[in-house]
């Protein structure tokens, strides 16, 4: 197989697994916190295994379709929300692509803080003052809470799981 076929191939299996994940929510019923800290930490591990796999290009391809293919399949409601959600995505997958071969630890630590300041900038100090204002205050509240400190749990998480899924990927491809 060609490298452009490995890249697509690659691409396409992790965007495949990264749906997967996002699927989870309606496949395995669990309450709405458990689901984001399940779900978020899968989504985020491979957004990092994307990164450090098939590089920045295939991460920004997943980190962009999948906050959009989510939108489509009702897991979130806000459309204003999806591009947010995709610079969180964005975020880790550029960091952990730059530092993940010299420093594994640092590229992990710095992705997941990163995501989160941006999420955290994007979502509650920019898009729900803006253009969530005629929300329900209890609406603004779920939202913003789920895009602060959980966001730096699950990229945690899924750094974590990604230190154990990494080496093992890298040695099935080889093989």
């Amino acid at each position: 197989m060609n490298k452009t076929n490995n890249f697509l191939t690659r691409t396409a299996v992790l965007l495949a697994l990264t749906v997967l994940f996002q699927s989870l929510r309606s496949i395995i019923p669990m309450p709405a916190n458990v689901s984001q800290y399940v779900v978020g930490s899968l989504v985020n591990l491979s957004l990092i295994v994307a990164a450090v796999i098939v590089g920045v290009k295939g991460g920004l391809i997943i980190s962009i379709a999948a906050p959009f293919i989510a939108f489509f399949q009702g897991f979130q409601q806000n459309l204003v929300m999806v591009p947010m959600i995709a610079l969180g995505n964005i975020a880790i997958v550029v960091v952990v692509a730059l530092l993940y071969n010299k420093n594994k630890i640092l590229a992990l630590a710095s992705g997941a803080i990163l995501k989160f300041v941006v999420l955290y900038l994007a979502v509650v100090k920019i898009t729900v003052p803006l253009f969530l204002a005629d929300k329900p205050d209890k609406m603004k509240a779920a939202i913003s809470l789920s895009f602060s400190w959980p966001q730096l749990v699950t990229a945690a998480i899924g750094g974590l799981l990604a230190l154990v899924v990494i080496p093992l990927v890298k040695k099935a491809i080889k093989d």
